[in-house]
């Protein structure tokens, strides 16, 4: 095994064999084929599962 990032996201990526592997401290594991596709899982799990992540900053809607 191979790492790639130590803490991407909260995740560590690595390498083994033909897949990349995401594993997060909670134990929640992503393994895919490609580097990019393991990436994009990642992101999307981190923003939905991120309250502190809005959609709403991102338009300009006020904070109140």
């Amino acid at each position: 095994m191979r790492t790639i990032y130590e803490n991407y996201r909260g995740f560590k990526i690595s390498k083994e064999e033909s897949t990349y592997n995401a594993i997060s401290s909670d134990h929640v594991i992503f393994s895919r084929w490609q580097l990019s596709q393991v990436l994009d899982t990642v992101d999307q799990y981190v923003d939905i599962t991120d309250p502190n992540t809005s959609t709403n900053s991102e338009f300009g809607f006020p904070q109140n």
